[in-house]
């Protein structure tokens, strides 16, 4: 910021310079008009002079020679040139005069024969020089021939009366001759007397300007030495920086001709590139460039050279003198020489080797699954668009494939996640073995894998299934002191120019995964439209085959259960929402046994909502019972962070209802959180700016999930309920218990333990500082309802059990 101030500065001068110059020239130029506008004004007035004292000399002669002879054609030629001083009289009076009319001004010269192209000096040069000493004094001696002209006028009418009845009277004659030879005489003195007035205030006016014009002129050429001096010394200095940074600059700069020719290099473009600057100025700068990268965008050579940009800056490859390839960014700018003709260019070169890979990690970390290096969820979907475009674009067929492990919790759950992530390594590295070279492999979540056999008939791609589940069933996976045995139910359907969308391909893959497991695990299942009747015959799944029906049927029913501080006193209010299901019989269904069907049959994100609004509609219409809630806590599914939306929808519930954010905390599993992470962290950081708080949710055994936490804004951590089954009899359990919740006040996270169905567990879990307990022991869950209306019990701080 400070270099683009002071670079500011500096043109900000060179132009204030260049403004200097041209200002001294137009002020040189205006002098000059001035003075050769003086000069001629002076000479207008001599001029003006001449005419004035040729007609007072010829109107006495014609007027002495009408006196003697009485010829009216002497009379008309008097009166016509003595009109030419009265009409100069008239012109100089209305001059003098307040508020002269120029127009009159301007006819009185006209008829005194001025010419017109004079007329204008001479009314300036009277008007703004008539005090000009000498000047002054002309204009005195001429004022004196004012009574003499009009007396002149005056004995011009008493001869034409005269002449009216001749023969004249002689004394008459005799008197108007006498008074014309008075007048001529005071006249010719006179008019001798202005002309050498005249005379010395044009000299004296010529030597003024001339002196004054020597020193303006010595003063332009000073100013003007002085700020081209300055301006050289500025371009000079900036030509010198321009240099230094040239050589000093850490970013490469190269300079070439309008052939590309490398005219010059800096040393940190002779570092990047490895060439010392002698060989640098014998190539051209397309041998640098990758012969891939040798095509340069069209017409932006010619764009810059004709100004149509300013620079232009674009990332190709370049080749090092070691013939390594790097990635670079050039800025491109042209500067043209005092010809105009040959432009060269300057490039800009930044190495950006380095955040080109950082690129590319970033993106394979967007479409990839971080455990397992597999491709993620919705580039598995992105895969399986383009195979069904090329499959009704060619009519061709291929085979989607779902992989679901059966056997993975009970691994989870007895020897840890990290155990869990293990064995999904394997099963990646297995899978990709039983698959052909270009089939597609993908990890959709938890232990679910996505496989596409590429131009594959259903009995080849079953008999690559049976292969598969084979393996995995003969897979022996040790962990510790534990062996463990897995198999997978395999769903596979075809794709081919009859499928509706991808989203239909995928319910149907895991309709028939489902179905494989419904009929006992560990088989395969391929996809047709008569499934077993069985399957259609499970009243409680039916529900899947409309869930707009499920959501606006009243089928939903929303639980709630309390969580129990253990502070002494605290007194707050907080449950957790458990939502059940009503079957077609009106049986209550366990979220046990309809959420993970909901959860295969993608549906879990409408239930996530429809679970948000329907809680903040109820609250919203209990207001006392809202005031006196510390915070309800609802649960998130993992597909919830798949909808692109999700944040901004529940955001828009809270601000449409006003709902203060502060009264809900939104529980999200561990896992959840580890495989979005990204997307869980924005939806945190978007809800927490409207109060909301969060838990993180059946946090286990593996304690390498803490290094997520920290960039999380997560108020509590739940416990998983694993622990507390042995917690009074196995002390690794209660030592870990005990670890958790010591790291998470270390964070200033509280801690939660669910489960806790015995005072004995309580008591435990008391006495190693828990925060919040809940479980049947505290308080069974009840109908959401009876607590807005005040008719469950409220759970009171430690109560026994």
């Amino acid at each position: 910021m400070l270099e683009l101030s002071v670079s500011s500065k500096k043109q900000w001068k060179i132009v204030s310079l260049v403004t200097g110059l041209m200002a001294l020239v137009l002020a040189a130029v205006i002098f000059t008009v001035a003075v050769v506008q003086l000069q001629a004004a002076v000479a207008a007035c001599v001029a003006g002079n001449g005419i004035w004292s040729r007609a007072q000399l010829a109107s006495v002669n014609y007027l002495d020679d009408y006196a003697e002879s009485g010829d009216p054609d002497d009379l008309r030629l008097a009166r016509k040139w003595l009109d030419i001083p009265l009409s100069i009289l008239r012109a100089r009076l209305e001059l003098d005069g307040p508020a002269p009319d120029l127009r009159t001004t301007r006819s009185a010269l006209i008829r005194a024969n001025i010419h017109p192209d004079d007329i204008g000096r001479l009314i300036w040069l009277y008007r703004y020089f008539s005090e000009y000493p000498d000047f002054n004094r002309a204009i005195e001696e001429w004022e004196r021939s004012d009574r003499d002209i009009l007396t002149l006028s005056e004995v011009a009418n008493r001869l034409e009366q005269a002449w009216v009845n001749p023969p004249p009277s002689p004394a008459v004659l005799q008197q108007a001759r006498q008074d014309i030879a008075r007048l001529a005489a005071n006249l010719e003195v006179v008019a001798l007397e202005f002309r050498l007035a005249l005379g010395r205030a044009a000299r004296n006016a010529t030597a003024l300007l001339s002196v004054v014009s020597l020193i303006f002129l010595a003063l332009v050429a000073l100013g003007a030495w002085l700020l081209s001096n300055r301006l050289v010394v500025i371009l000079r200095g900036t030509e010198q920086k321009f240099r230094t940074i040239f050589e000093q600059s850490v970013m490469g700069i190269l300079q070439l001709d309008h052939r590309g020719t490398v005219l010059d290099a800096n040393d940190a473009c002779c570092h990047i590139l490895g060439y010392d600057k002698s060989q640098f100025r014998a190539i051209r700068f397309q041998n640098l460039v990758h012969p891939e990268d040798w095509e340069p965008p069209a017409n932006v050579q010619e764009s810059l050279v004709a100004g149509g940009m300013a620079s232009h800056t674009r990332e190709q490859r370049l080749v090092k003198s070691n013939g390594d390839i790097m990635w670079a960014r050039l800025t491109v700018s042209v500067i043209h020489d005092a010809s105009d003709r040959n432009p060269y260019f300057i490039v800009m070169l930044e190495d950006i080797s380095e955040s080109h890979r950082l690129s590319r990690e970033l993106s394979h970390q967007a479409t990839h699954d971080p455990l397992t290096d597999l491709l993620n969820r919705r580039a598995f979907e992105h895969r399986l668009a383009s195979t069904l475009g090329r499959a009704r674009n060619d009519e061709t067929a291929h085979a989607l494939c779902f992989v679901d492990l059966d056997g993975f919790k009970q691994v989870n759950d007895t020897s840890g996640h990290g155990a869990g992530d293990q064995l999904l390594r394997l099963v990646s590295q297995t899978i990709r073995g039983c698959i052909r070279e270009g089939d597609i492999l993908a990890r959709l979540g938890g232990d679910e894998f996505g496989i596409i056999l590429e131009n594959c008939d259903l009995q080849t791609a079953a008999a690559i299934a049976e292969k598969l589940r084979t393996t995995a069933e003969q897979l022996t996976f040790v962990w510790g002191d534990r062996r463990h045995h897995i198999g997978c139910s395999i769903g596979i359907v075809r794709v081919d120019k009859h499928a509706p969308d991808i989203s239909a391909l995928l319910k149907a893959a895991d309709i028939a995964c489902y179905t494989a497991k419904d009929q006992g695990r560990n088989r395969v299942c391929l996809s047709s439209q008569e499934l077993p009747a069985e399957w259609h015959e499970r009243r409680h799944h039916s529900w899947l085959n409309n869930i707009d029906e499920l959501l606006d049927g009243n089928r939903l029913l929303l639980n709630a259960q309390q969580l129990a501080p253990t502070t002494p006193g605290s007194g707050e209010l907080r449950y957790e929402i458990l939502i059940r299901m009503a079957d077609d019989d009106g049986r209550v269904v366990t979220a046990a046994d309809f959420l993970p069907a909901a959860e295969r049959f993608g549906v879990m994100h409408e239930l996530d909502r429809w679970v948000i609004r329907t809680v903040l509609d109820r609250l919203t219409a209990a207001p006392q019972h809202l005031e006196q809630l510390a915070a309800c806590h609802i649960n998130l599914a993992s597909r919830s962070f798949d909808q692109p939306d999700f944040a901004a929808y529940v955001a828009s519930l809270l601000q449409q209802r006003e709902f203060p954010g502060n009264k809900l905390c939104f529980e999200i599993t561990e896992e959840t959180t580890v495989h979005h992470l990204v997307d869980v962290q924005s939806f945190m950081n978007q809800l927490s700016g409207l109060g909301c708080h969060f838990v993180l949710d059946n946090f286990g055994s593996s304690l390498t999930s803490f290094s997520y936490m920290r960039g999380l804004p997560v108020d509590k951590l739940k416990i998983d309920g694993a622990y507390m089954k042995e917690l009074l009899q196995d002390d690794t359990e209660l030592a870990t218990v005990r670890a958790i919740h010591d790291i998470c006040h270390s964070m200033g996270i509280k801690t939660i333990c669910s489960f806790v169905e015995s005072e004995q567990v309580a008591s435990a879990l008391r006495k190693l500082g828990i925060d919040y307990l809940q479980g049947h022991a505290i308080h069974p869950p009840c109908p959401l309802d009876q607590l807005l209306n005040g008719e469950a019990r409220r759970v009171q701080d430690n109560p026994p059990c």
